[in-house]
This record gives C-alpha cells, structure tokens and sequence, in this order.
C-alpha cells in the first residue's frame, strides 16, 4: 500500500512548533510579533539578539507557513535519515541563522523585517539536490519531474533576480539566499 512516508524526528517536531506557535501568535500573542521577527539592522539586532533564531518560527499566515513546511516536510525527512538527528537540527537551524547574518550583512538589499522558515528550508533543498542531484521531483503545477539540482538552481535564480529587481516586494530574498549558501558552506566543510 502506498502512501505519504512518515515524517523524520526532527522534521515532526519542527513542524508541530512552527504551527504552534502560528495558532500561539494568531489567536493569543499578536502583539508579540514585531519583538520575534528579525530586524536587519545592527543596533535592532543587538538588541534584541534572540531575533536571529526566533523569526524562523513566526509565519505571516497559514499559507506562508503550509508552503515551507510542505517543502521542509517533502524533502527534509530524506536529508535527515542521511545526517541523522543531531546533525539535522543544527544545520536547519544553522541555515536559518545563516539567512539572518546574510541579510544583516545585506541590509541595503533587505530592509524589511523577516519571518518564516525560508532561509533554514532552502538549506535543507540545497542538502537535498547536494546528496541527490538527478532525484526527480514533481512541483506542482508542472505536469512534468524536475531535478532536484535543476529545481533548487531555478529557486536560488528567481530570489536573486527578485532581490536585485524587486528588493521591497515583501519576500526575504536576501534571507533565503543567505540559508542557502550557509547550507551549501556547511555541506562542503562538513564533507557530507
């Protein structure tokens, strides 16, 4: 019988806490918002440090949220059985990190404050197409499988067409580019 796999450890528990804390912010906590997202500003961000971990959990609605935990959850599972555990976890974590300090870096071409699992779900893709480049994957609405290499190459293009072309337009480019290439330096020094 076939069926959708069940998910990893860490990729269950990161999804639980990310709704969590969406139906936390949604119905009880609005007013806490602004003190979670990131700032990509250097007197913001020293002041409120916790900001570099806590954005990747605040979602700014249910499809936000349903669209990164579909990836994280369609592709992470996989990642995770081949890093294990611990090492999952960090490196989510680490390229979440890693999108906060690309944007901070970049602050002229992200000006706007930033929430979501983007930059820590485009590591895992990255890890994903790095351990298998040829898997084929179906993206909705293409009625045809692309590569995973293929898909997350096209990916990381449109976010750096879009922050270059587009900076204001409300998405995290820099952020997501930032999760990338952190994923990517970490897979490469990690010689995973």
């Amino acid at each position: 019988m076939y069926g959708l796999p069940r998910p990893s450890p860490w990729v269950w528990r990161l999804i639980i806490a990310n709704g969590v804390v969406l139906l936390l912010l949604k119905a009880l906590l609005r007013v806490a918002v602004p003190s979670l997202v990131f700032v990509p500003d250097l007197p913001s961000a020293l002041r409120h440090p916790w900001t570099f971990v806590s954005y990747m959990f605040v979602h700014a609605g249910l499809i936000h949220l349903a669209f990164n935990m579909l990836i994280l959850y369609s592709l992470g599972t996989r990642v995770e059985e081949r890093m294990g555990s611990r090492t999952f976890v960090l490196f989510y974590l680490y390229c979440g990190l890693g999108g906060a300090l690309f944007s901070l870096g970049l602050a002229a071409l992200q000006p706007n404050p930033v929430a979501g699992a983007s930059a820590a779900v485009l590591g895992v893709a990255v890890a994903y197409a790095m351990f298998w480049p040829h898997a084929e994957l179906m993206v909705f609405p293409l009625p045809w499988p692309i590569r995973a290499r293929t898909l997350v190459i096209a990916l990381l293009v449109l976010d750096l067409v879009f922050a270059l072309l587009a900076p204001g337009d409300g998405l995290a480019h820099i952020v997501h580019l930032g999760g990338a290439v952190f994923g990517f330096l970490f897979l490469r020094f990690q010689g995973l």
